[in-house]
Protein backbone atom coordinates (compact mmCIF):
# COMPACT_ATOMS: atom_id res chain seq x y z
CA UNK A 1 0.00 0.00 0.00
CA UNK A 2 1.18 3.57 -0.23
CA UNK A 3 2.70 3.10 3.25
CA UNK A 4 5.64 1.21 1.84
CA UNK A 5 6.13 2.97 -1.61
CA UNK A 6 8.93 4.74 -0.43
CA UNK A 7 10.53 0.90 0.21
CA UNK A 8 10.43 0.70 -3.67
CA UNK A 9 10.52 3.76 -5.08
CA UNK A 10 12.88 6.74 -2.82
CA UNK A 11 10.67 9.48 -4.56
CA UNK A 12 7.73 8.52 -2.61
CA UNK A 13 9.74 9.65 0.70
CA UNK A 14 10.51 12.38 -0.88
CA UNK A 15 10.05 16.21 0.61
CA UNK A 16 7.39 17.81 -1.55
CA UNK A 17 4.99 14.58 -2.48
CA UNK A 18 1.18 15.26 -3.23
CA UNK A 19 -1.90 15.29 -2.34
CA UNK A 20 -1.62 17.80 0.66
CA UNK A 21 -4.28 19.64 2.94
CA UNK A 22 -4.45 23.09 1.79
CA UNK A 23 -5.25 25.10 4.78
CA UNK A 24 -7.22 28.28 3.25
CA UNK A 25 -5.74 30.73 6.07
CA UNK A 26 -2.11 29.74 5.54
CA UNK A 27 -1.45 30.90 1.67
CA UNK A 28 -0.12 33.92 0.05
CA UNK A 29 -2.28 35.37 -2.33
CA UNK A 30 -0.93 36.71 -5.58
CA UNK A 31 -2.18 38.17 -8.73
CA UNK A 32 -0.50 35.82 -11.86
CA UNK A 33 -1.23 36.30 -15.14
CA UNK A 34 -3.73 34.72 -16.66
CA UNK A 35 -4.15 31.08 -17.89
CA UNK A 36 -3.98 30.83 -21.30
CA UNK A 37 -6.03 27.71 -22.59
CA UNK A 38 -5.95 26.88 -26.29
CA UNK A 39 -8.15 24.00 -28.21
CA UNK A 40 -10.23 23.55 -24.58
CA UNK A 41 -13.19 24.60 -27.04
CA UNK A 42 -12.25 21.75 -29.62
CA UNK A 43 -14.24 18.50 -29.82
CA UNK A 44 -11.88 15.95 -30.25
CA UNK A 45 -11.97 13.50 -33.79
CA UNK A 46 -12.09 10.64 -30.99
CA UNK A 47 -12.06 10.18 -27.25
CA UNK A 48 -11.80 6.99 -25.19
CA UNK A 49 -12.61 6.17 -22.27
CA UNK A 50 -10.30 3.11 -20.35
CA UNK A 51 -11.11 1.28 -17.11
CA UNK A 52 -7.43 0.58 -16.05
CA UNK A 53 -7.73 -1.04 -12.82
CA UNK A 54 -6.79 1.21 -11.14
CA UNK A 55 -8.66 4.72 -12.20
CA UNK A 56 -10.74 5.63 -15.47
CA UNK A 57 -8.53 7.26 -18.13
CA UNK A 58 -9.53 9.81 -20.91
CA UNK A 59 -7.21 10.24 -24.35
CA UNK A 60 -8.28 12.02 -26.83
CA UNK A 61 -7.07 12.16 -30.65
CA UNK A 62 -7.68 15.71 -31.99
CA UNK A 63 -6.85 18.12 -34.46
CA UNK A 64 -5.55 20.42 -32.25
CA UNK A 65 -3.97 18.99 -28.79
CA UNK A 66 -5.04 20.91 -26.17
CA UNK A 67 -2.60 23.33 -24.71
CA UNK A 68 -2.09 25.39 -21.25
CA UNK A 69 0.47 28.27 -20.30
CA UNK A 70 0.68 31.37 -18.28
CA UNK A 71 -0.52 31.21 -14.70
CA UNK A 72 2.31 29.74 -12.36
CA UNK A 73 3.67 28.14 -15.64
CA UNK A 74 7.02 29.01 -17.34
CA UNK A 75 6.41 27.61 -21.05
CA UNK A 76 3.51 25.72 -22.71
CA UNK A 77 2.29 22.60 -21.70
CA UNK A 78 0.33 19.78 -23.78
CA UNK A 79 -2.23 17.67 -22.49
CA UNK A 80 -1.60 13.81 -21.92
CA UNK A 81 -4.82 12.26 -20.13
CA UNK A 82 -7.13 12.85 -17.58
CA UNK A 83 -8.49 10.46 -14.62
CA UNK A 84 -10.64 10.45 -11.64
CA UNK A 85 -10.05 9.65 -7.98
CA UNK A 86 -12.89 8.55 -5.55
CA UNK A 87 -14.08 7.28 -2.15
CA UNK A 88 -16.93 4.58 -1.59
CA UNK A 89 -18.99 7.28 -0.11
CA UNK A 90 -19.72 11.12 -0.46
CA UNK A 91 -17.57 11.81 2.33
CA UNK A 92 -14.15 11.45 0.72
CA UNK A 93 -12.77 10.50 -2.63
CA UNK A 94 -10.62 13.54 -3.25
CA UNK A 95 -6.89 13.67 -3.24
CA UNK A 96 -5.66 17.14 -1.92
CA UNK A 97 -7.90 18.91 0.58
CA UNK A 98 -9.23 21.84 1.91
CA UNK A 99 -9.04 22.53 5.38
CA UNK A 100 -9.65 19.20 6.14
CA UNK A 101 -12.02 19.02 3.75
CA UNK A 102 -12.12 15.64 1.35
CA UNK A 103 -14.60 15.73 -1.59
CA UNK A 104 -16.15 13.01 -3.07
CA UNK A 105 -14.42 12.38 -6.32
CA UNK A 106 -11.72 15.12 -7.89
CA UNK A 107 -10.55 15.06 -11.63
CA UNK A 108 -6.79 14.92 -12.92
CA UNK A 109 -6.19 16.88 -16.03
CA UNK A 110 -2.49 16.05 -16.98
CA UNK A 111 -0.18 18.22 -18.90
CA UNK A 112 3.55 17.78 -20.04
CA UNK A 113 5.74 20.80 -21.02
CA UNK A 114 5.86 20.58 -24.76
CA UNK A 115 9.67 21.07 -24.88
CA UNK A 116 10.05 17.79 -23.49
CA UNK A 117 8.11 15.74 -26.08
CA UNK A 118 6.24 13.40 -24.11
CA UNK A 119 4.86 12.82 -20.29
CA UNK A 120 7.38 10.14 -20.01
CA UNK A 121 10.26 12.05 -20.55
CA UNK A 122 8.79 14.94 -18.68
CA UNK A 123 9.77 12.79 -15.48
CA UNK A 124 13.25 14.02 -15.73
CA UNK A 125 12.56 17.45 -15.20
CA UNK A 126 11.81 19.02 -12.30
CA UNK A 127 8.63 21.59 -14.28
CA UNK A 128 7.51 18.31 -16.28
CA UNK A 129 3.80 18.70 -15.64
CA UNK A 130 1.39 20.17 -14.59
CA UNK A 131 -2.26 18.95 -13.30
CA UNK A 132 -5.22 20.84 -13.75
CA UNK A 133 -7.05 19.76 -10.33
CA UNK A 134 -11.32 19.88 -10.11
CA UNK A 135 -13.02 18.71 -6.99
CA UNK A 136 -16.43 17.66 -7.52
CA UNK A 137 -19.51 18.16 -4.97
CA UNK A 138 -22.96 16.34 -4.37
CA UNK A 139 -25.77 18.60 -6.36
CA UNK A 140 -29.37 17.18 -5.96
CA UNK A 141 -29.54 16.97 -10.20
CA UNK A 142 -27.33 15.77 -13.06
CA UNK A 143 -25.00 17.07 -14.72
CA UNK A 144 -26.27 17.29 -18.38
CA UNK A 145 -22.44 17.64 -19.43
CA UNK A 146 -21.37 14.29 -17.99
CA UNK A 147 -24.57 12.09 -19.03
CA UNK A 148 -22.78 10.29 -21.81
CA UNK A 149 -19.82 10.11 -19.81
CA UNK A 150 -21.67 8.22 -17.30
CA UNK A 151 -23.70 6.05 -19.30
CA UNK A 152 -20.28 5.00 -21.01
CA UNK A 153 -19.14 3.54 -17.56
CA UNK A 154 -21.17 0.98 -17.84
CA UNK A 155 -19.08 -0.49 -20.65
CA UNK A 156 -16.14 -0.02 -18.72
CA UNK A 157 -17.09 -1.93 -15.23
CA UNK A 158 -14.22 -4.49 -15.67
CA UNK A 159 -10.44 -4.14 -15.81
CA UNK A 160 -8.93 -3.29 -18.92
CA UNK A 161 -11.96 -2.40 -20.94
CA UNK A 162 -12.47 0.22 -23.12
CA UNK A 163 -15.51 2.64 -24.68
CA UNK A 164 -15.81 5.49 -27.37
CA UNK A 165 -17.50 8.22 -27.16
CA UNK A 166 -20.17 9.12 -30.02
CA UNK A 167 -19.89 12.49 -29.09
CA UNK A 168 -16.52 13.46 -28.14
CA UNK A 169 -16.83 16.28 -25.25
CA UNK A 170 -14.50 19.31 -25.41
CA UNK A 171 -12.11 19.51 -22.85
CA UNK A 172 -14.06 22.42 -21.38
CA UNK A 173 -17.07 20.50 -20.84
CA UNK A 174 -15.57 18.46 -18.43
CA UNK A 175 -14.17 21.42 -16.25
CA UNK A 176 -15.56 24.22 -13.80
CA UNK A 177 -16.10 27.49 -15.62
CA UNK A 178 -13.96 29.83 -12.91
CA UNK A 179 -10.31 28.92 -14.35
CA UNK A 180 -9.46 32.38 -12.25
CA UNK A 181 -9.70 31.30 -8.38
CA UNK A 182 -7.06 28.64 -7.67
CA UNK A 183 -4.34 27.03 -5.55
CA UNK A 184 -1.06 26.20 -6.83
CA UNK A 185 1.95 24.44 -5.55
CA UNK A 186 4.96 22.35 -6.40
CA UNK A 187 4.48 18.72 -5.51
CA UNK A 188 4.42 15.12 -7.21
CA UNK A 189 2.70 11.88 -8.47
CA UNK A 190 0.36 10.44 -6.91
CA UNK A 191 1.04 6.93 -7.53
CA UNK A 192 4.36 5.31 -7.99
CA UNK A 193 6.95 6.98 -9.05
CA UNK A 194 5.70 9.68 -7.19
CA UNK A 195 7.72 12.01 -8.95
CA UNK A 196 8.57 15.18 -8.03
CA UNK A 197 7.95 17.08 -11.16
CA UNK A 198 4.77 18.28 -10.95
CA UNK A 199 2.88 22.31 -10.56
CA UNK A 200 -0.70 21.42 -9.16
CA UNK A 201 -3.49 23.77 -9.78
CA UNK A 202 -6.28 23.28 -7.86
CA UNK A 203 -9.52 25.24 -8.74
CA UNK A 204 -11.67 26.65 -6.06
CA UNK A 205 -14.77 25.87 -7.69
CA UNK A 206 -16.15 22.24 -7.73
CA UNK A 207 -18.02 20.54 -10.37
CA UNK A 208 -21.39 19.42 -9.75
CA UNK A 209 -22.30 15.62 -10.05
CA UNK A 210 -25.43 13.83 -8.44
CA UNK A 211 -25.58 11.10 -6.37
CA UNK A 212 -26.30 8.49 -8.99
CA UNK A 213 -23.63 9.63 -11.63
CA UNK A 214 -20.81 9.58 -8.87
CA UNK A 215 -21.91 6.13 -7.44
CA UNK A 216 -21.50 4.73 -11.21
CA UNK A 217 -18.03 5.58 -10.39
CA UNK A 218 -17.85 3.28 -7.38
CA UNK A 219 -20.06 0.23 -9.60
CA UNK A 220 -16.10 0.13 -11.48
CA UNK A 221 -13.58 -3.16 -10.52
CA UNK A 222 -10.27 -3.29 -10.36
CA UNK A 223 -8.24 -5.95 -11.57
CA UNK A 224 -9.11 -8.56 -8.41
CA UNK A 225 -12.55 -7.83 -9.91
CA UNK A 226 -12.88 -6.32 -6.48
CA UNK A 227 -15.18 -2.29 -6.52
CA UNK A 228 -12.90 -0.15 -7.25
CA UNK A 229 -13.22 2.89 -4.87
CA UNK A 230 -10.20 4.66 -2.30
CA UNK A 231 -8.04 4.61 -5.18
CA UNK A 232 -6.88 8.25 -3.64
CA UNK A 233 -3.19 8.40 -1.66
CA UNK A 234 -3.11 9.92 2.13
CA UNK A 235 -2.11 13.56 2.24
CA UNK A 236 1.60 13.99 2.88
CA UNK A 237 3.57 16.82 4.68
CA UNK A 238 3.61 20.27 3.14
CA UNK A 239 7.38 20.79 4.69
CA UNK A 240 8.99 23.94 3.47
CA UNK A 241 6.56 24.80 0.47
CA UNK A 242 4.25 27.38 0.43
CA UNK A 243 1.01 27.45 -1.17
CA UNK A 244 -0.10 30.14 -3.79
CA UNK A 245 -3.56 31.29 -3.97
CA UNK A 246 -4.41 33.27 -7.01
CA UNK A 247 -6.89 36.02 -6.84
CA UNK A 248 -8.51 38.62 -8.97
CA UNK A 249 -8.50 40.93 -5.95
CA UNK A 250 -6.33 44.22 -5.66
CA UNK A 251 -3.29 43.21 -3.33
CA UNK A 252 -1.23 46.09 -2.31
CA UNK A 253 2.16 44.25 -2.48
CA UNK A 254 4.77 47.10 -0.52
CA UNK A 255 3.19 49.87 1.37
CA UNK A 256 5.58 52.80 0.31
CA UNK A 257 4.20 54.69 3.12
CA UNK A 258 5.74 53.01 5.90
CA UNK A 259 9.50 53.83 4.19
CA UNK A 260 9.00 57.67 3.79
CA UNK A 261 9.53 60.57 5.65
CA UNK A 262 6.53 62.77 7.65
CA UNK A 263 6.67 65.59 5.10
CA UNK A 264 5.92 62.91 2.05
CA UNK A 265 3.15 60.54 3.91
CA UNK A 266 0.98 63.65 3.97
CA UNK A 267 1.20 64.02 0.46
CA UNK A 268 -1.69 61.96 -1.81
CA UNK A 269 0.26 58.88 -2.52
CA UNK A 270 -0.80 55.95 -4.92
CA UNK A 271 1.13 53.46 -3.30
CA UNK A 272 2.31 50.27 -5.00
CA UNK A 273 -1.21 48.90 -6.35
CA UNK A 274 -2.25 46.68 -8.94
CA UNK A 275 -4.42 48.81 -11.52
CA UNK A 276 -7.42 46.64 -10.64
CA UNK A 277 -9.02 47.61 -14.48
CA UNK A 278 -5.92 45.93 -16.05
CA UNK A 279 -6.24 42.77 -13.75
CA UNK A 280 -10.27 42.53 -13.33
CA UNK A 281 -10.37 42.61 -17.41
CA UNK A 282 -7.45 40.38 -17.89
CA UNK A 283 -9.22 38.10 -15.77
CA UNK A 284 -12.50 38.09 -16.73
CA UNK A 285 -11.69 38.25 -21.00
CA UNK A 286 -8.63 35.15 -20.48
CA UNK A 287 -9.67 32.34 -17.82
CA UNK A 288 -12.98 31.92 -18.65
CA UNK A 289 -14.02 28.84 -21.19
CA UNK A 290 -13.33 30.65 -24.03
CA UNK A 291 -9.39 29.72 -24.33
CA UNK A 292 -8.85 30.18 -28.34
CA UNK A 293 -9.27 33.99 -27.68
CA UNK A 294 -7.23 34.05 -24.52
CA UNK A 295 -3.69 36.19 -24.22
CA UNK A 296 -1.70 36.19 -21.43
CA UNK A 297 -2.11 39.76 -19.76
CA UNK A 298 0.59 42.09 -18.09
CA UNK A 299 0.35 42.87 -14.43
CA UNK A 300 0.45 46.83 -14.40
CA UNK A 301 2.12 48.39 -11.40
CA UNK A 302 1.98 52.16 -11.13
CA UNK A 303 4.11 53.84 -8.52
CA UNK A 304 4.12 57.92 -7.91
CA UNK A 305 5.70 59.94 -5.37
CA UNK A 306 5.13 63.46 -4.93
CA UNK A 307 7.95 65.66 -3.43
CA UNK A 308 6.37 69.07 -1.34
CA UNK A 309 7.89 72.13 -3.89
CA UNK A 310 9.90 73.34 -0.63
CA UNK A 311 12.18 70.04 -0.99
CA UNK A 312 12.34 70.42 -4.45
CA UNK A 313 13.75 74.55 -3.89
CA UNK A 314 16.06 73.37 -1.22
CA UNK A 315 18.03 71.24 -3.84
CA UNK A 316 18.33 73.99 -6.11
CA UNK A 317 19.01 76.36 -3.92
CA UNK A 318 21.66 73.76 -2.43
CA UNK A 319 22.98 73.16 -6.01
CA UNK A 320 23.42 76.88 -6.79
CA UNK A 321 25.15 77.74 -3.95
CA UNK A 322 27.93 74.86 -4.34
CA UNK A 323 28.66 75.95 -7.81
CA UNK A 324 29.40 79.58 -6.32
CA UNK A 325 31.97 78.22 -3.64
CA UNK A 326 33.68 75.96 -6.26
CA UNK A 327 34.16 79.25 -8.79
Amino acid sequence: GPSHWGEQYNSCAGKHQSPININSLDVKKVNLPPLALVGFDVAPKETNLTNNGHTVVVTMDSEVTPTVSGGPLSGVYEYSQLHFHWGDNDTFGSEDMIDNHRFPMELHVVFFKQEYKSAKSALNYPDGLTVLAFFFEISPDDSPMYEEFIELLNNVTESHQSARFDTPPALQDLIADDLVHYYTYNGSLTTPPCSEVVTWIDFKEPILLSHAQVQAFRALQDEHNTPLTHNFRPVQPLGDRVVLYNTDELIKEVDLEKDLPPAVEEQDLDTNRIDASASESSASKTATKRPSSQENGATSIQTHRTLPMVMVVMAVLAVAAARRTAC
